[in-house]
């Protein structure tokens, strides 16, 4: 039976068991979380390898599956990150076990955005996995001065993602799809020139001549099997076959071992978690603001369809079938607000006219409480911008102090040397 402190969810016994919509209690926050009321949360396919029993994931079980989504914060667990963030719409990624497909979620304060006015909550729920997988290929492209990538496949969302980021940015993708209306697709949608069906009898051979064409140095893979190894050894030396999927296949075959060594190339993989914890603390910030406004342009996410909780096996089924025209949604609002209803018309039944009274009295303490709490929300946000503020000057009177000393050593060092010459 549902209540107040209790809250519908997709729950997952153990990592073999399969999920069903149970009612769980609602989460509470430690310090530096917050406690969202969910709005929406697209299906992934780290979702789908989750729910399999296929996830690499580290949540403990028995947990709520999903890992972003959007919502509101209703509680803080207290920290400077959390400062101001009550009441404040939100996007976000987490790794929690109280996940995004429920009616309510725990995330840390520091993987979480505040949304603008202007961006719709539907579309703000996929600001994370694709975006930040795009933005994370981008900084490996930089680390390794890539002139040009491979992506397969390259019609998925996150594929268009990287054309439009990776264009901005003169870094050429040359992108593998499966389906000739794909390759109009990606022309139309994102501008995209290179485009190869992997259908064509002479796939490889077209492939081999745009990679010397471009100097493609890296291959985005989130296929997998022996169409990997077949790519990375058509590829120039030194070339990196980077793995962040698959779709396909759990193993990669067909690598000719000599390219290895003689050639030079490498088999990595790209895990959004593990890039995310090599970030630093003032690296993470920066990307987020950088996320802040890609999502509107570059990293916006076309929504297909969306489903209601309860009708979550048919909106994976939906998903596997229609992955390239664009994400599928789980609307928790509208499982929130079927609750609501039905809580509000068992208490309207049972309440009598004292009740009625009291709760206006209540109302009235509540509106006096949150205008104290809009008041300390606006002195706390303030005071945290001040706080960043004091960091940032911090950090430059620092360098600057450093780079003074280094050149007051070099103009010693000089003197001493005019000195022994004389």
């Amino acid at each position: 039976m549902s209540n107040a402190n209790t809250m519908s969810c997709l729950w997952k016994e153990s990592k073999d068991a399969k999920p069903y919509v149970n009612r769980v209690p609602i989460p509470t926050v430690e310090e530096g979380q917050l406690l969202i009321r969910m709005d929406y949360a697209p299906i992934n396919p780290s979702d789908i390898k989750f729910l399999l029993g296929q996830s690499s994931s580290n949540k403990q079980f028995p947990c709520v599956a999903g890992f972003e989504g959007s919502g509101t914060v209703v509680l803080t667990g207290g920290g400077i990150a959390s400062w101001g963030m009550s009441g404040k719409r939100v996007a976000f990624y987490t790794n929690h076990e109280y996940g995004t497909y429920g009616e309510y979620c725990i995330a840390d304060t520091n993987l979480c955005i505040e949304l603008d006015n202007d961006i719709e909550s539907s579309q703000a729920a996929c600001s994370f996995v694709n975006p930040l997988s795009a933005i994370g290929m981008l900084d490996i492209c930089k680390k390794n001065n890539a002139k040009a990538v491979i992506n397969n496949p390259g019609a998925s969302q996150l594929g268009k993602m990287m054309n439009r980021l990776f264009n901005e940015r003169n870094i050429k993708v040359i992108n593998i799809v499966r389906r000739e209306e794909q390759v109009y697709e990606l022309r139309y949608e994102c501008g995209a020139e290179l485009i190869i069906n992997q259908n064509d009898p002479d796939f490889l051979k077209q492939l081999k001549i745009m990679c010397e064409t471009t100097q493609a140095s890296i291959y985005f893979d989130a296929v997998g099997g022996e169409q990997s190894g077949q790519i990375l050894n058509i590829m120039p030396k030194g070339s990196t076959l980077m793995m962040y999927g698959t779709l396909d296949s759990w193993q990669i075959g067909g690598i000719q071992a000599n390219d290895l060594l003689s050639d030079k190339k490498s088999i990595q993989g790209f895990f959004l978690n593990v890039w995310l914890k090599e970030q630093n603390k003032l690296e993470l910030i920066m990307t987020l603001k950088k996320l802040k406004n890609f999502i509107k342009t570059s990293l916006k996410t076309k929504i297909a369809k969306e489903f209601p909780l309860d009708q979550f096996q048919q909106a994976i089924d939906y998903y596997k079938t229609h992955m390239t025209e664009g994400k599928t949604l789980i609307c928790l609002k509208k499982t929130i607000q079927s609750n609501q209803d039905n809580s509000n018309q068992k208490q309207a039944q049972s309440q009598n006219e004292e009740q009625l009274s009291q709760q206006k009295e209540q109302n009235k303490v509540q509106q006096q409480q949150q205008q104290q709490q809009q008041q300390q929300q606006q002195q706390q946000q303030q005071q945290q911008q001040q706080l960043i503020i004091i960091i940032i000057t911090i950090i430059i009177i620092i360098r600057r102090i450093t780079l003074i000393i280094r050149i007051t050593l070099i103009r010693i060092r000089i003197a001493l040397i005019i000195i022994k010459t004389q």
